[in-house]
């Protein structure tokens, strides 16, 4: 099964977090990021957090890749915990997958060590707009694979 974690693009400021829009530079890079990736995203259902700036990503992501579904899934936000996460990923069905999380730091590289490291002592950069892929026959700590981790400055 395969799961492509993406962090949003590049935001500004706002009166809160919650409300940060993405820059025209934080739009040009989810559009390189989606166009890169067109063979990964392609009919995947997708899954975003509450906040403004990862909705507009999916939203960017949207106008370059066909996806099959979009849904807001409220424990994907910069706090929450990923084995929340990992919790809801084993609740998935395999036909639901591959299955894009538009999210955000720290739960995208969080996320990513307790997927493929088994805790949280890995070590996975996520810039704006950068993506993961990963590859489980079964969702649980450590037993993860990274297939690819694409980032915008190495598409230029």
């Amino acid at each position: 099964m395969k799961l492509i974690i993406l962090r949003h693009g590049e935001a500004g400021r706002a009166t809160t977090d919650f409300d940060r829009n993405l820059t025209h530079n934080g739009r040009s890079e989810v559009a390189a990021i989606s166009q890169a990736s067109l063979a990964s995203l392609k009919g995947a259902n997708a899954f975003v957090s509450p906040y403004v700036r990862a909705q507009q990503t999916l939203h960017e992501v949207s106008q370059h890749v066909v996806l099959n579904r979009q849904t807001t899934l409220p424990i994907i936000t910069p706090d929450d915990s990923p084995e929340a996460v990992l919790e809801w990923l084993t609740s998935q069905p395999e036909s639901d997958f591959p299955i894009l999380l538009v999210s955000h730091q720290p739960m995208v590289s969080r996320l990513i060590s307790l997927l493929v490291d088994g805790g949280f002592l890995g070590y996975y950069p996520m810039s704006t707009a950068s993506m993961t892929v990963l590859e489980a026959d079964v969702w649980a700590k450590g037993l993860a694979n990274v297939v690819s981790q694409t980032h915008v400055a190495d598409l230029q």
